[in-house]
């Protein structure tokens, strides 16, 4: 059943076409990835699907009855209301529907056009999770953070906290299809895996866009890349999608190839027939076929793929530093509750760490402390750094640059003119946009800016928290080169699995008020992490069921009683053997008077066989007992 659709659609900002010709249909149990590079125009079809823009061609369809959800990035709320009022507005839409089908109930459904509108608005209610509703609010309540806050007003929460809600209202809600841009923004590791699962199991469809790869590659089975205007499907995740129109692209390229180099033979022959040709009517007839003959070969040749997108490739140099990097000891910090307690840590020379941890677990408190920004609560504390040590951190709030001032007066204020130009259009900003403002930056365009300004640094110990925030795709994995080559020291807090599975070989966690290290790269920690949880969830069971107060087991019967049943047993067996016999020799040969009760003869002698067959298998089954004692 196809819930929503685009159907050729055009759709263009003044003389930038973002939509072409573009077609995409949702069915019943999708799960589509929407990719494509920012500003390509997937914000455009979520939109366009969810009726908030119109196209300039083509028609967007949506099925009868079919509810449609866009997740908002600046949710709106009342700032009244608490956490719990808010997750039960969710239910609006189910609670309607409930009253419509008790008040149906109420009149009688004995009327078959009211029973017909029953059953109609009660597959709807069932397929929406209206029975479950409860169960879902507390799971997604607890899944997202918000477990043991329900009754917290709304006002009081963060930026962060307040999307996580609307995330939260909108997968309570269960429309039909979800239209979710950047889910896993301010979502940690737990969160977003449980988000993932949570998506492959939704009863409805759903289109995805994000830039964490490891998620969308978990939660979705189709892909939809938005490139130069173009809509394209395919099937499987985003991974698997882009290397197979990577394939595709090297095939088409090596059979366009193969292709001019065969138009320009007989090309050439044909021109070389030609100047043979002189006065020769004959050989101008064969030049004019072979000229047929090359036009008729560049019709069937396949369309040259279109050029690569732009893309960037940068590093980070540095000089050698001392072989410890940074040390620190008794750290500690406390808000309300203890974060980190008498923490001792060291970074070596090389060493690749990623700090990691639920939101609000700690992890910026400590990052504070590391880099001389705030003070630990134990006055022993002290942080040292190395020799040669040269620190950079990733900075996206772009502290210490004017916001008035230009990209290209940033710029050439650090390099000089002609190295500004091209250090702008190495980080992929056209022309155009080398003079716009800082303070208009868009958030890629302001994360650009601050890895660029990095590269200058020549650090030779980098600290980045959430560096992939705000960058495509494409981006993250010119980021994840450029790191993977760096011969310095790193200290990586990113909640993309893939982005650390690639970089780090070491995990410091910081969860509960106690940090930990883990001497393994990022997927020993998770399975180190999976291993304990199920260690830990069959100690629960364990200790539950040693718990649970013993229930008395009834004993069986005795000898003596399994003696009596036998012989109680064997007497039933012989009467109804008896009368089965007789109701045969009736059938056999009825009487006369009684050829009118055959039929409730025959039904007499099926149920005394079926309890002779009974008692038969209970004698069985007793004597087997017997034997047994």
């Amino acid at each position: 059943m196809i819930l929503a659709a685009l159907h050729k659609v055009e759709k263009a900002y003044g003389d930038q076409v973002v939509l072409a010709d573009a077609t995409l249909e949702l069915r019943d149990g999708d799960r589509a990835a929407l990719i494509g590079r920012n500003g390509a125009g997937k914000t455009t079809v979520l939109r366009l699907l969810m009726g908030l823009e119109e196209p300039d061609r083509g028609a967007v369809h949506r099925g009868e009855g079919v509810t449609a959800a866009l997740l908002a990035q600046d949710p709106v709320f009342d700032e009244a209301a608490r956490v719990i009022d808010t997750a039960e507005r969710a239910f609006a839409d189910l609670e309607v529907m409930e009253a419509g089908l008790q008040e149906l109930e109420r009149a009688g459904l004995d009327d078959p056009e009211r029973y017909h509108r029953w059953e109609q608005l009660h597959a709807t209610f069932e397929r929406r999770g209206g029975y479950a509703r409860r169960a879902r609010r507390d799971a997604v309540l607890d899944a997202l953070g918000f477990r043991g806050r329900e009754m917290q007003a709304v006002a009081q929460l963060s930026g962060g906290e307040r999307t996580r809600l609307g995330l939260a209202r909108l997968l309570m809600a269960q429309p039909d299809v979800l239209l979710l841009d950047e889910p896993t923004n301010h979502l940690d590791i737990d969160m977003r895996t449980w988000l993932e699962g949570y998506l492959v199991r939704y009863p409805g469809a759903a289109l995805i866009v994000s830039h964490d790869r490891a998620f969308l590659d978990g939660a979705c089975s189709r892909t939809a890349e938005v490139s130069r205007g173009r809509l394209r499907i395919g099937d499987g995740a985003p991974t698997a999608f882009r290397a197979a129109r990577e394939e595709e692209r090297r095939i088409q390229e090596a059979t366009r190839l193969n292709q001019e180099k065969e138009r320009d033979r007989l090309a050439a022959a044909a021109a070389q027939m030609k100047r043979w040709a002189g006065q020769s009517e004959k050989l101008h007839r064969r030049a004019k076929a072979m000229e047929r003959r090359v036009e008729r070969h560049e019709r069937t040749m396949v369309e040259a793929p279109d050029g690569d997108e732009r893309s960037t490739r940068f590093r980070f140099d540095c000089d050698p530093s001392g072989e410890i990097v940074l040390s620190a000891r008794h750290l500690s910090k406390a808000f309300g509750r203890t974060l980190f307690e008498d923490v001792t840590l060291e970074l070596r020379q090389g060493q690749r760490v990623a700090l990691v941890g639920p939101n609000g677990a700690g992890k910026t408190s400590l990052l504070r402390l590391l880099l001389g920004e705030a003070a630990s609560d134990d006055p022993r504390a002290e942080v040292r750094t190395g020799a040669r040590v040269r620190l950079g951190y990733y900075d996206q709030d772009l502290h210490g640059v004017d916001p008035e001032a230009t990209l290209i007066e940033e710029m050439i204020r650090l390099v000089g003119d002609v190295e500004a130009h091209n250090l702008l259009g190495r980080f992929l900003f056209p022309f155009d946009a080398q003079y716009k403002r800082v303070r208009d930056l868009s958030g890629g365009e302001r994360a650009r800016l601050a890895l660029l300004k990095l590269t200058l640094s020549r650090a030779n110990l980098l600290i980045l928290d959430e560096p992939t925030n705000h960058l495509d795709v494409e981006m993250i994995e010119a980021l994840e080169a450029a790191l993977a080559a760096y011969p310095g020291t790193l200290l990586l807090v990113s909640h993309d699995r893939r982005f650390l599975e690639a970089l780090v070989d070491e995990v410091w966690e910081v969860r509960d008020g106690r940090f930990e290290t883990f001497e393994g790269d990022f997927g020993f920690y998770t399975r180190l992490k999976r291993r304990r949880a199920e260690r830990a969830a069959e100690e629960r069971q364990q200790a539950a069921a040693a718990t649970e107060p013993e229930v008395a087991r009834p004993r069986g019967p005795s000898r003596w009683s399994l003696e009596r049943r036998r012989e109680a047993l064997e007497a039933d067996v012989a009467a109804l053997e008896g009368e089965l016999e007789a109701l045969e020799r009736r059938l056999a040969a009825p009487t006369a008077e009684a050829v009118d009760d055959v039929v409730a003869l025959g039904e007499r002698h099926a149920e005394v066989e079926a309890r002779l067959i009974e008692a038969m298998s209970e004698w069985e089954d007793v004597t087997e007992r017997l034997g047994a004692t």
